[in-house]
């Protein structure tokens, strides 16, 4: 590293709010959330203003949502003037900043759309291109190509907060961090995750390779105490390597799952491989990568309630109570380069009120997320299907590494054809997933009505797939069938 890159993240360090979290501390995460809203009072009397008061004292759940609300407003303003989207939008819908005073006032804000965002991503951009750091282009789960612009100070607090939250799992400076995202074009949060490491002084290494072999010396050369990657291929490499190596031997600490929902099954199987904790983390690229992380509780994951506002609405864009499952909706809170307002993820999940009984008090959590609305369809007289359903049949069958489901039409009836990649006794697999498919009411109910034909299994040998990162493993041929429902 050259004496120029040593001063950048010497200066980059200076800034970061993680790196002035006490190591004795039980709950970092809410205490850099805590630390963000104390320098927001004192520097805004706006916020001071809405609260009421000239002292803060203890933060509770009234002062978060107080914070968010205040910061909604601002980025609304900032996101009026300077984007062209958010301009016409809010204009035509008759809408200010100073009309949001209350949760409730936020179902008057329209909603911004994915395809909106990947039809014209600068007309999102809120300062010149001069200023921008990092441009991002995914296509997510969604298959829509979305281009994000991020500012310098925007990277930075992308850094600070994933250093928070990896200091809410138990990582020290002296742990290494193994990195494990499959390397693909224009979508690599392995590269942003590294830099956090090493702007927050934290070790780490990336290792792409789908070779488990080459995952494995890795960790061993590395000393590796935490893994974080794609939820998918992580346990792929756990699957393929549990019999070849003594993996709790590692001395793993945790496991963080990133970027696809994990799986009950899954993270059964991972734990009692790795002997070790397994995390659920959600991120989207949208929203700057890393937006909230679980706990050792493991009842949702805890929100970064400074950058982010979460809601959860049902079909009629109206709230949904607590854990009752919706449409995730986020705004950001912080972004500077392209600022998104009530944006629609399509996940579906709900919304958990704090206490949690990991002692987080005033921190909000999300709910695994159940799976996605444009990734439903239907099957006999209007059963849905989403992956998520077969995740958690199939993956919980020993031997079972990924599948892939077929739809056809055969006269009246639907046939779904899986093809499972599975290591163990063939007879004994096609038996165990026959069984596990037949037992799941959806399919159940369409063959009691005749409506669909018995499924059909075909196996395929462990390891031969080629992974796809983010692959879609339900592939619908029929030419005539429902589209998926989407809320308004």
């Amino acid at each position: 590293m050259s004496l120029l890159q040593r001063l950048k993240i010497s200066i980059a360090r200076r800034r970061l709010t993680s790196r002035k979290l006490r190591g004795e501390t039980s709950n970092p995460l809410e205490e850099w959330i805590h630390y963000k809203i104390r320098a927001e009072f004192k520097a805004s009397p706006q916020f001071r203003q809405a609260l009421g008061r000239d002292e803060l004292g203890e933060i509770g759940r009234e002062e978060v949502k107080a914070f968010q609300l205040h910061r909604f407003r601002q980025q609304m303003a900032y996101a009026m003037e300077n984007a062209p989207y958010y301009r016409k939008k809010f204009a035509e819908a008759g809408i200010r900043p100073e009309d949001i005073r209350t949760w409730e006032d936020l179902e008057k804000v329209p909603l911004t759309e994915p395809s909106d965002l990947a039809a014209e991503p600068f007309t999102f951009l809120c300062v010149s291109q001069s200023k921008i750091m990092r441009a991002f282009t995914t296509s997510g789960t969604s298959g829509m190509r979305k281009r994000l612009f991020y500012t310098q100070n925007d990277v930075l607090n992308i850094i600070d907060s994933i250093a928070a939250a990896l200091k809410s799992v138990g990582m020290t400076e002296e742990d290494t961090l193994q990195i494990m995202f499959p390397a693909v074009s224009a979508w690599d949060p392995g590269l942003m995750l590294d830099g956090a490491c090493k702007v927050a002084g934290m070790s780490s290494v990336i290792c792409s390779s789908v070779d488990v072999d080459e995952q494995i010396r890795t960790m061993r050369e590395n000393d590796t105490r935490f893994m974080i990657g794609l939820t998918s291929f992580l346990y792929r490499v756990t699957m393929l390597a549990k019999d070849r190596y003594d993996l709790r031997s590692l001395g793993m600490k945790a496991i963080i799952c990133s970027a696809e929902p994990l799986p009950e099954a899954m993270r059964r199987e991972m734990q009692s491989a790795w002997g070790c904790m397994i995390i659920n983390q959600f991120g989207m690229t949208e929203m700057g990568l890393a937006t909230s992380i679980e706990c050792e509780a493991a009842d949702g994951m805890h929100i970064n309630d400074a950058d982010f506002l979460a809601e959860v609405i049902g079909p009629d864009g109206k709230h949904l109570d607590d854990r009752q499952q919706g449409e995730l909706i986020f705004t950001s809170l912080s972004m500077e380069g392209s600022p998104l307002l009530r944006y629609r993820t399509y996940d579906l999940s709900s919304l958990i009120e704090p206490p949690c009984s990991c002692d987080f008090r005033t921190i909000g959590r999300m709910g695994r997320v159940q799976g996605r609305l444009d990734a439903q369809t239907k099957i006999g007289y209007g059963q849905k299907i989403y992956p998520v359903l077969f995740d958690e049949a199939l993956l919980s069958i020993s031997g079972v590494l990924s599948y892939h489901l077929i739809l056809e039409k055969k006269g009246y009836r639907d046939l779904l054809t899986f093809k499972v990649e599975y290591k163990g006794d063939p007879e004994v697999g096609k038996e165990a997933i026959y069984d596990a498919l037949v037992q799941l009411d959806e399919i159940k109910d369409a063959l009691d009505n005749d409506l669909i034909l018995p499924p059909v299994v075909q196996l395929v040998e462990a390891g031969s797939v080629e992974f796809a990162p983010k692959s879609k493993v339900i592939e619908d041929r029929r030419k005539n069938y429902d589209a998926p429902e989407k809320t308004s």
